[in-house]
């Protein structure tokens, strides 16, 4: 989707048919990506902390059947005995209102068993998507010791969805906009706030350990968090939260045509890893995205660290829970084991998810097979 606003619209003229035809692939692609796992199978409780009713937040239940945490990689990113080690994930649902705006913000939090204080990834979905979305990455990460905080946007979440006509174009459209990019990072910022003033969620987070990480339009609120900024017509606007320490951007958007890349990430400073797809595209009349556009963050940024992995044959919704063709699965497999590399190269200075990062192919070899491009910058 298309950071930060709609872009200029650069249609030609079309028939009602081929424009049909457009929005129904690509609202396809994007409600795909949307999505949260089928719901139906009969819950199995999973611990929950004691304390979590003092939090505000709920337990959340498993379905049957299905393994609360992908399976780990057999060579995982790590150094010493550890690298192996899964915490139990206590998954809770969070209801918080900012006062301040007069806006709900909706999150899931993935939590690990540690037992001393971890870090935190707050997690953006992407246009039309929710709290419940990508949710293998976030049981992923905190069965290896890092909480995953999934918000949902108001504005810009599942309500947008309708019919698959051109209504919904219109509705989607109506929903990138400037102000919705503005509220969405603010709500990362608000999160972050609300987590480090609880009284338990403040002892289990390490603040110095913070990062964001998003798909789509949700990759654009992370890079605004990490420092990106934009013009808006005579003034500049940054929403940087100095907290943030590393992103991880999924499928980064395109930029409007009057945006200059080079001002709009310039500013960002902090570590950031890219994955995108070779057939990462999205045909949405105004708002379509293209493989190529989606380096253009990485392409136009200064600070180092920084990763891009491009993914073979992966889609938009290459990263979602309910893609579940054999090469989305090696996607995501991948992904996770690439972004995990990532998170302890940051956070706790990891010699072999250093390696890793240099070199996945030869680190895992089996895990990097999906990818077809890999560039490291330091």
């Amino acid at each position: 989707m298309a950071g930060l606003s709609p872009r200029t619209p650069r249609l030609r003229r079309a028939g009602l048919a081929t424009l049909a035809a457009l929005a129904a692939a690509s609202l396809a692609a994007l409600q795909a990506c949307a999505s949260a796992p089928g719901a139906g199978a009969q819950p199995v409780e999973t611990p929950a902390a004691q304390s979590a009713a003092q939090s505000g937040s709920r337990p959340v239940s498993q379905p049957a059947g299905r393994s609360a945490t992908p399976p780990v990689a057999s060579i995982a990113p790590g150094s010493g005995a550890g690298a192996l080690a899964q915490f139990q994930v206590d998954v809770r649902d969070l209801d918080w209102t900012d006062a301040q705006r007069a806006r709900v913000v909706p999150a899931r939090l993935y939590l690990p068993a540690a037992t001393g204080p971890v870090p935190l990834v707050v997690f953006s979905h992407g246009l039309g998507g929710s709290r419940f979305g990508y949710s293998h990455l976030g049981r992923y990460w905190a069965a290896h010791g890092i909480a995953a905080l999934h918000l949902q946007h108001a504005g810009s979440d599942r309500a947008v969805w309708g019919a698959r006509d051109l209504s919904t174009v219109a509705a989607v459209i109506n929903a990138a906009t400037f102000d919705n990019a503005i509220a969405r990072v603010q709500d990362v910022s608000f999160a972050i706030d609300r987590v480090l003033a609880d009284a338990e969620l403040g002892r289990l987070i390490d603040p110095a350990r913070i990062g964001v990480a998003g798909h789509s339009f949700g990759a654009n609120t992370a890079l605004l968090a990490s420092g990106a900024r934009f013009r808006r017509d005579d003034s500049v606007l940054s929403f940087t939260d100095r907290r943030v320490r590393a992103a991880v951007i999924l499928s980064a958007p395109s930029l409007p045509a009057e945006q200059d890349p080079w001002f709009v990430y310039g500013p960002i400073a902090v570590p950031t890893l890219h994955l995108t797809g070779t057939h990462d595209y999205i045909a949405l009349p105004v708002l379509g995205s293209t493989p190529a556009e989606r380096r253009v963050p990485f392409d136009s940024m200064v600070a180092s660290p920084r990763y891009l992995g491009v993914f073979e044959d992966g889609r938009h919704s290459m990263f979602n829970d309910r893609a579940r063709d054999a090469t989305s699965e090696a996607i995501k497999a991948s992904a996770r084991a690439i972004t995990l590399a990532f998170w302890r190269a940051v956070f706790e200075r990891d010699a072999r998810a250093g390696e890793l990062l240099a070199a996945p192919r030869r680190v895992l070899p089996a895990l990097s097979a999906p990818l077809s491009v890999w560039e490291a910058r330091h």
